[in-house]
């Protein structure tokens, strides 16, 4: 979770978030790749890409339902009435920050969540990890026989992110080695999430939230 900045909080409560349009080479690039991930997808019941792209949207419109100021802003009696030059209040913009776990500050989370909902199933073969498993045993010696599914689907996604074709797209997403290992940590994080079938991880998250 990012540190809390008042000043950025302040601005984008206010002004609202800066869209910058993406240069046309990363649009080329970005279209290119999803249409890599979509052939990707096999033609399972629901492991597929239909699946895919139901969860992709309703990842988009929930990063901008959670991160939209508006929820935030002016919404409560008190809060107008000290409230009357139209600005937000020091309330208003930790309860931003901190309802949001800082996820309305970063960027690069709210991206790693939608794209993590696009390539979450790549590959997946349509049967639960303790099948494939008996099935394909050395995929599951490979991951250690722990979320395989979700950790073959994440080294297809970031294989193909590395190749040179994809270089502007890279570059868009993270600038430096810092960014590119918490994006990838971020990215790993939110598909493994998704192996609810795994009772000691889903354990030690719920623990996380019963501190």
């Amino acid at each position: 979770m990012p540190s809390f900045n008042r000043d950025a909080v302040n601005r984008i409560m206010n002004q609202g978030y800066k869209m910058t349009p993406l240069p046309e080479k990363v649009r080329t690039e970005l279209h290119n790749y999803v249409t890599r991930i979509a052939a990707l997808y096999r033609g399972v019941n629901f492991h597929n890409f239909e699946h895919a792209s139901h969860v992709t949207m309703s990842a988009n419109k929930l990063m901008n339902k959670v991160c939209s100021p508006m929820l935030f802003n002016g919404n409560k009696k008190n809060e107008k009435k000290e409230n009357k030059g139209g600005n937000t209040t020091k309330a208003q913009e930790a309860d931003f920050f901190f309802s949001t776990y800082g996820i309305g500050l970063d960027p690069l989370a709210q991206f790693a969540i939608v794209f993590a909902a696009l390539i979450h199933d790549v590959d997946h073969t349509g049967i639960p990890n303790f099948e494939l498993i008996k099935e394909n045993a050395d995929l599951g010696s490979q991951y250690k026989n722990r979320t395989v599914a979700e950790q073959n689907s994440i080294h297809i996604a970031l294989s193909i992110l590395m190749e040179p074709k994809f270089e502007n797209l890279r570059l868009c997403i993270y600038t430096d080695e810092e960014s590119k290992q918490r994006f990838r940590q971020l990215l790993i994080n939110v598909v493994v999430a998704t192996d609810i079938a795994d009772r000691d991880r889903m354990g030690k998250e719920k623990a996380r939230w019963e501190r």
